[in-house]
């Protein structure tokens, strides 16, 4: 049996190839100028909320590696810093070796040491990283040291008499003529008299490096390291100053050499638990360099076009497409006989 179609349906049907052939035409130009394989999400069907949940999850640990970079920042500038504190607690060591007691210039060349080691304490302790005082605690807006060069001398009464070390919220404080005034100072800038607390002196700041995983991080000036640190020091200043028979320098000197000994071993642990800190840095960003690319690779898959096929599927389309046009201008061309 011979089928009869109209010259108007046909010419109806080829334009409606026509508008197909132009809709995906365009889906094509799209692709090989974004290399992306549709526009809009609801064109992926049932991969439009994994598409969506990957890209969530991409910028979370994204964002989780820019706080993991930053706070990186400071966990290197405290083992930087760290390593110069051990290195002036090993110049104490050196300066306070067994002197003659003839050495009549010892005194004077040593108390402008014991000066420049003090700073040199101050220096590390007042860091400062993007307007923040690393060794501050939650006080991170103020130089958590004052300038120790303008302490007290320790006296012939401090001889012997171990320094008591402050811990918890209350702030490092010494008492300088033990058994006489009875002067209680600080090193710390916020010290505002004797039984002074300060919890935010204590604090360790916080990171959050993935999801529910919040450590806490840092170090303070507060730390009963550096309190012996600085006694350290103050007994090496306090062997410089004159007056003093042999013994008493000898005294002063061998407190100081022992204290900055054992000292410098507390300052290596705060190290390491600065480099076991830095080891869950890093392992954490691992983690997300690891799932991003995963993710990344995922999304490709499901989101990015192929150009050079789209390219080739193009080229053949528009030759369709021009044979379609063709065969409407001729059908549009058709006398009424022939239309009929």
């Amino acid at each position: 049996m011979v089928e009869r179609i109209s010259t108007s349906g046909s010419l109806s049907y080829t334009r409606f190839q026509i508008q197909q052939q132009n809709e995906r035409f365009g889906e094509l130009q799209y692709q090989i100028s974004t290399g992306r394989k549709y526009a809009d999400l609801k064109d992926y069907g049932s991969n439009a909320s994994r598409i969506l949940d990957l890209g969530h999850e991409i910028d979370a640990r994204e964002a989780y590696q820019r706080s993991i970079n930053l706070t990186e920042l400071t966990a290197n500038a405290y083992d930087s810093s760290l390593e110069r504190v051990v290195e002036t607690l090993q110049q104490l060591m050196n300066a306070a070796d067994p002197i003659s007691p003839d050495d009549a210039n010892w005194a004077d060349d040593n108390a402008i040491l014991a000066d420049n080691l003090l700073l040199d304490l101050q220096s590390n302790l007042n860091v400062e990283i993007g307007g923040r005082y690393i060794y501050g605690g939650t006080n991170f807006t103020e130089a958590p040291v004052v300038d120790m060069r303008n302490l007290s001398t320790y006296t012939t009464n401090d001889i012997g008499v171990a320094n008591t070390l402050e811990t918890a919220d209350q702030i490092p404080e010494h008492i300088i003529d033990s058994g006489g005034t009875n002067t209680v100072e600080s090193y710390m800038a916020n010290f505002a008299g004797t039984g002074t607390i300060d919890t935010k002196a204590w604090e360790e700041a916080q990171v959050t490096i993935s999801n529910d995983q919040t450590i806490s991080y840092g170090i303070t000036a507060a730390d009963p390291a550096f309190q012996n640190a600085v006694d350290a020091i103050m007994r090496f200043k306090a062997a410089t100053q004159p007056g003093l028979t042999t013994d008493q320098r000898n005294s002063f000197l061998n407190e100081a050499r022992t204290l900055a000994d054992s000292t410098r071993t507390e300052v290596r642990h705060l190290q390491s638990r600065n480099g076991t800190f830095l080891n869950e840095l890093e392992n954490a960003r691992s983690l997300h360099d690891s799932f991003i690319t995963i993710s990344k690779i995922a999304l490709d898959k499901i989101t990015v076009a192929d150009t050079a096929t789209a390219a080739t599927e193009m080229s053949a389309l528009q030759t369709m497409m021009q044979a379609s046009f063709t065969v409407i201008s001729r059908k549009s061309q058709l006398t009424l006989v022939q239309f009929l």
